[in-house]
């Protein structure tokens, strides 16, 4: 009996191992599959992941990106505003006949650099007058060789912070004097020359900023930075679309109610009508025997904050 169990041991024995083997092979395979199905369905989840995550990054960028664009809509606005609220600067009206005229004119450009800011650079040259430059930051060195002949053509260079975002620049103090050091830094790079002037983006009577403006000003002061604002408006600021004609009334109209007149104006690439308006606005002024000077430590504080305080 123990012999014939032997035999059929060593005759079957060798199926049974492996039709065990093939039984392990089968349940393994099974386990296998559902894992990966599993792995499949995790796969699948974290795609869906992925795709609500990016949507909710494109969503942030996007509302991040209106609320700067709503800032700076509101900044411009104010700028509109703020010679209406506040008027010019103290003792900038004349003492003298009402059809007066004043005793200089500063044509300023701000938020350049821009493919206009080369075309006004040509017709100041034109007509052999200076402007003064308050600029923006940027990393197109196209655009940043205008902070070079800006310089190098006897205009004068100001700052008018490095990223024009209100809502970043007003946030704090910090932030304020990181813009600053950025822009003061590329144009010191760039020309070789320490800018000594700044306009804040909005104006110094901005509606914008989340803290009072003195503590950004001090900042300015104690770099020894002046800062300047405009009592003249060419109203360009809020209209790329304004007819030529009107920025030349809105520029001379108020002429012959300060002493120094600074005038603002824009040099974005979509003020094609400022460029336009400029050379009719340089002969008037010309023809009028009023200097059109740039921007030196004689010149008063055309300041709005100055005046509300």
């Amino acid at each position: 009996m123990r012999v014939q169990r032997l035999k059929r041991l060593i005759l079957f024995g060798p199926y049974v191992l492996a039709l065990a083997g093939m039984v392990i092979c089968i349940i393994l395979s099974v386990l296998l599959v559902r894992q990966q199905k599993r792995i499949d369905a995790l796969e699948e989840e974290i795609g869906h992941l992925t795709v609500y995550q990016n949507g909710l990054i494109e969503k942030i960028s996007s509302v991040s990106s209106s609320v700067d664009d709503l800032g700076s809509a509101v900044g411009a606005i104010s700028t509109e505003l703020s010679l209406v609220d506040i008027g010019a600067y103290t003792g900038s009206k004349s003492s003298t006949s009402a059809t007066s005229w004043p005793h200089k004119v500063y044509l300023t450009f701000d938020d350049g650099p821009s493919v206009n800011t080369e075309k006004i650079l040509d017709i100041l040259d034109s007509y052999g007058v200076k402007g003064n430059f308050f600029m923006v930051g940027t990393d197109n060195p196209d655009l940043q060789k205008m902070y070079k002949r800006i310089v190098d053509e006897g205009h004068v260079l100001c700052m008018h912070s490095y990223s024009h975002k209100y809502n970043e620049i007003y946030s704090s103090v910090d932030a304020f004097t990181r813009d600053l050091d950025q822009i003061y830094s590329l144009m010191y790079e760039v020309t070789g020359t320490r800018p000594r002037y700044y306009r804040f983006p909005g104006g110094s009577s901005n509606s914008v900023s989340r803290l009072p403006m003195k503590d950004f000003i001090k900042v300015l002061d104690e770099r020894g930075i002046r800062y300047f604002d405009w009592n003249v408006v060419a109203g360009d600021a809020t209209n790329p679309m304004l007819p030529a004609d009107q920025i030349i009334e809105n520029s001379l109209c108020d002429l012959n109610e300060y002493e120094e007149a600074m005038i603002l104006f824009h040099d974005l690439s979509n003020k094609t009508s400022t460029v336009e308006a400029l050379p009719a606005i340089i002969e008037a002024i010309q023809a009028s025997g009023i200097p059109i000077a740039t921007i030196d430590d004689t010149t008063v504080n055309i300041q709005h904050y100055a005046n509300t305080n």
